[in-house]
This record gives C-alpha cells, sequence and structure tokens, in this order.
C-alpha cells in the first residue's frame, strides 16, 4: 500500500489519467461497444478520492480548514466558470436554446443537481451538465468524510475511523440493495444519488483506514497479482455483458481494493501508469471532465466527427487547465498560505539561562 500518498506520486496521476481516458473513450467511440468505460471511469476516480481523502482526514489527521481550502480552491473556480458559460451557451449559441430555471441554476452551482429539482432528470441533455452528478457525489461524500472525522477525533479509540468508514460502506451497499426494487422519488435515476453512488469513494476510504488502524499484514501486503484480478473482476462487472447491479455493488468494491493495493501491483502496471501521456492526462483530469460535456453532446447530435470532437475536447480541456485551472488554484493556495503565516503565533524566544532541561 502507498506509504504517503498526499505526496505527489506519478502512478496516482496515472490512475487518474486512466479514468478520464474511459470517460472519453465512452464518450468519443464510434460505436457503442464502450459505453461502459464511462460509468467504469467515473468509478476509478471515485476510489481514487476515498483513498486520499481517507489517508488525509483519519490518518494524517489534516485541518478540516486547510483540508477544505485545497478542495475549494481546486474545484470551485473552474465549476463556476464552467455552470455559467454553459448556461450562456444554453440560452444563446447551442442549436436548441434552453433557459435554464432559477432552481436548475441553483441546485447546480450548489452541487445538488443530483436530487433538485426533482421533476428534472439530470440527463435530460437540454443544457450540458449531466456530467456533474459525479462532481456532487464527492462533494457530498467529502463532507460525510469530514464529519466523521470530527467525530471518530472526539472518541479518541484507534479504530473508530474503520468503525464509522466500514459502518457506512454496509448501509450505502444495503441502500444499493433496496433502491432499485423501491426507487426515491425524483426524475433522476437513484444511482445518481450520492448515498448509492459514493459506495466505491467511502469503501476505498475505509479499507485505507482499516489497514492503517489495525496493522494487519494480511490487510496491509497481498500478492501483486490480487489487485490485478480485482480490477479485471472490475472490468468485467461494467463491461457491456455483466448485470446492471454489479456496477453499484461488486464493482466498486473491487475498484476499492485494487487502488489501495496499487503500489504493490507488478512494476510494469506502475510504469506504465507513470508514463508522461498517463500523467498528462490525470493532471488536467478535472477540466478535461468538465469541458468535453458540450462537445460530446455536439457528437451524439452529429454535429461533429468523433475524431473532431474528441481532439476538441482535449484541447479546450489543456485551455481550461494552463490558463485558468492551475494558475487559479495556486494562486488561492498561495493566498491561503500567506494568511495562515500571518495569522499563526509567533513563539517567544527564551533565554538560554531559563530554557528548560530535556
Amino acid at each position: 500500500m502507498a506509504s504517503s500518498p498526499s505526496k505527489h506520486i506519478p502512478y496516482l496521476d496515472g490512475w487518474r489519467g486512466l479514468a478520464i481516458i474511459a470517460v472519453l473513450v465512452s464518450h468519443f467511440k464510434a460505436t457503442d461497444q464502450f459505453t461502459w468505460l464511462g460509468g467504469f471511469g467515473v468509478q476509478l476516480f471515485f476510489v481514487l478520492s476515498g483513498f486520499l481523502m481517507g489517508n488525509l482526514l483519519f490518518i494524517k489527521k489534516v485541518p478540516l480548514k486547510d483540508f477544505f481550502v485545497r478542495r475549494m480552491s481546486r474545484v470551485f473556480p473552474t465549476f463556476w466558470v464552467f455552470v455559467m458559460a454553459m448556461a450562456a451557451y444554453a440560452a444563446f449559441l447551442q442549436p436548441v436554446h434552453y433557459v435554464a430555471t432559477r432552481a436548475e441554476l441553483l441546485s447546480t452551482f450548489t452541487f445538488l443537481c443530483n436530487y433538485f429539482p426533482v421533476d428534472l432528470n439530470i440527463w435530460h441533455r437540454a443544457w450540458p451538465i449531466g456530467h456533474l452528478w459525479s462532481l456532487s457525489v464527492e462533494e457530498h461524500s467529502y463532507l460525510l468524510l469530514a464529519a466523521g472525522a470530527v467525530l471518530v477525533a472526539n472518541l479518541k479509540n484507534r479504530y473508530a475511523g474503520a468503525a464509522f468508514l466500514l459502518v457506512s460502506t454496509g448501509v450505502i451497499m444495503a441502500i444499493n440493495a433496496y433502491y432499485p426494487s423501491h426507487p426515491p422519488a425524483g426524475a433522476t435515476p437513484w444511482f445518481l444519488r450520492s448515498e448509492s453512488a459514493a459506495i466505491g469513494l467511502i469503501a476505498a476510504a475505509a479499507y485505507r483506514v482499516t489497514a492503517a488502524s489495525t496493522q494487519a499484514k494480511w490487510i496491509r501486503e497481498t500478492s501483486p497479482w490480487l489487485p490485478v484480478l480485482s480490477f479485471v473482476m472490475a472490468i468485467a462487472c461494467y463491461s457491456i455483458f455483466a448485470h446492471k447491479r454489479l456496477q453499484y455493488t461488486v464493482g466498486p468494491l473491487c475498484l476499492a481494493y485494487s487502488i489501495n493495493h496499487l503500489e504493490r501491483m507488478p512494476q510494469m502496471i506502475r510504469t506504465l501508469l507513470a508514463g508522461r501521456v498517463m500523467q498528462w492526462f490525470g493532471v488536467c483530469s478535472f477540466s478535461l471532465y468538465l469541458w468535453q460535456q458540450p462537445i460530446y453532446y455536439a457528437v451524439i447530435e452529429g454535429r461533429l466527427p468523433h475524431i473532431a470532437g474528441l481532439a476538441a475536447a482535449i484541447a479546450v480541456g489543456a485551455l481550461s487547465y494552463y490558463l485558468f485551472e492551475n494558475p487559479m488554484r495556486l494562486y488561492l493556495n498561495r493566498k491561503w498560505s500567506e494568511r495562515r503565516a500571518l495569522t499563526a503565533p509567533v513563539a517567544l524566544a527564551v533565554p538560554a539561562a531559563q530554557a528548560p532541561m530535556v
């Protein structure tokens, strides 16, 4: 298992790169054969987030202010610009004009679009925000993980974090068993709701924290080929031939296991993930994921060829990353660091004669 996933680890960027490549292939392929790669790619994002956030909040115990500032500096500016741009695009530029309602705009800006408005399916395609359900799932999961970290910190028990996350995973599994036959009200499908879709993210965090708290060798160490087998099983669960319920139960759990043992996978796999191309896609993945959606709609509506659409999506996403997302993230993080330095208490120097013996 990766010992310090908060540091820059190239093959984790490559895992993220694999995730966005899967989404792009799903959206810009010429046939329906690889449609399943979209859900698979999103789940790759989810389990990586759970692995990293579980480590930050429950193991490293990063202060919540720092945690949320870092998350917001990366997500919020680019996200808000995208939503405003898509609202303008839908109202004035797309072939069939659409003016988003006040309720729809509010729910989108506040990461509630997979719940509200209840009478409007987020996949209605009137404007290109159908993919934002996954960002809502991530933001809601961060709130749950942060609340859990505060709770277990007060309990002061080394197993409390693992217990909280394992129980949370069990609850989500129960929901995913219940919802198919008893779907909740609302036009958006039940499997896009956070209490269902977060299964892989929470499971990855649960495994990470359980392994760290128990120090059990059979959990921390494994054959290099077991996480590979688990990854292959996940692919089988998402493939075109698989039963759909496997995508909300077994598949995410397999990926949660694989990401937690990625460091133990064969070296050739980690080398492939750490390649420059894979890392580049991983670094640019957020902007790529956001801005590919209107171009994807243009492709499926026949207004743009598949290959041209793919090239345009990569180009627009890269421009977004280099011209706005990354500069804004660095600027906000720098300002936060400067503010922390100004407000940090200054230690008073103790004269040598009065210095305590240690």
